[in-house]
């Protein structure tokens, strides 16, 4: 089977009309004939009843379409958008959480830098956005690329490029009452102010589900930037919600004392690209998501 052979087969499956189907495929109706009986001759069934030109799907011919529609959509949309990456300059409009900034986003600029420099039919409209914004942006299909830290959440209509993962980490400063514990778990986090970057149901759901479903309620205020959370963990008994485990190999934590990070038992983080897949650009994003993730995967 070729390409074109199912792109004829299903516009005729769609229409169950020859020279409706010719002319939206552009192809005169002896080509789209020609076309579809060779196709029935490779498979050795019929895909097509003609009664005095009246078309019907047959058994194989239904199974065919079946199988097929959704893999020629997405062909479609792909084919759409490498000519798009190839043949003309596009513009990504790129969101970015806020939280992510200065800590968990090093050297960006100069990433961003290299990749422009390497693809120079790509632009960048970059805007920096509360988290909770970030998510609702690429959920709507806004956006081209959002980027934003979360517990593993289904996004449903994106793709999703991993930047770098984590052991959630609760920040403190001495005031804290977690200050110098390993670890705790969410009963425990009740009696504890938490500041963090995004409402829990859009950046932390695993634990915000389970705790609805465990009737447990935290004593939580989103604040709209990393240099506030700082501020409040360092000046009030509040700890900060979130930060990655502070390890050699993840340096991306504003707390350099080891007794200020407390694990969060059974949760994780993942700095994630996220990818509306229906924008036309989608391929230009998701490589600019791969060429993100190379730079920041280990770090």
């Amino acid at each position: 089977m070729e390409i074109n052979q199912l792109r004829y087969f299903l516009k005729t499956a769609q229409t169950l009309n020859y020279s409706r189907a010719a002319q939206e495929l552009f192809t005169s109706r002896q080509a789209l004939r020609h076309t579809l009986g060779t196709l029935e001759r490779e498979l050795g069934q019929s895909l097509f009843y003609n009664d005095h030109n009246r078309l019907t799907l047959t058994e194989h011919g239904e199974y065919l379409r079946q199988a097929f529609q959704g893999l020629m959509e997405t062909f479609d949309e792909q084919e759409r958008n490498i000519k798009l990456l190839f043949q003309g300059q596009i513009t990504l409009r790129v969101v970015f959480s806020v939280s992510l900034f200065p800590f968990h986003l090093p050297n960006l600029d100069a990433y961003l830098d290299e990749f422009l420099e390497k693809h120079s039919h790509i632009r960048l409209d970059q805007e920096r956005l509360p988290a909770d914004q970030v998510v609702d942006t690429a959920e709507g299909g806004e956006v081209d690329l959002a980027c934003v830290l979360q517990m593993p959440t289904p996004r449903p209509g994106c793709s999703v490029a991993v930047l770098r993962t984590s052991p959630v980490s609760i920040g403190s400063g001495p005031q804290s009452p977690l200050f110098g514990r390993k670890s705790v778990t969410p009963e425990e986090l009740t009696a504890v102010p938490l500041v963090g970057m995004g409402s829990l149901d859009r950046i932390a759901r695993p634990l915000w589900e389970d705790c609805e479903r465990r009737g447990i309620r935290l004593n939580y205020r989103v604040v709209p930037s990393a240099i506030e959370a700082l501020y409040l963990t360092q000046n009030s008994l509040s700890s900060c919600f979130n930060t990655f485990f502070n390890t050699r190999s993840s340096p991306a934590s504003h707390f350099d004392e080891p007794r200020a990070h407390t694990r969060l038992e059974g949760y994780d983080w993942e700095l994630a690209a996220l990818c509306p897949q229906g924008r036309e650009n989608h391929s230009a994003a998701r490589l600019l998501a791969e060429f993100l993730r190379e730079k920041y995967r280990g770090r």
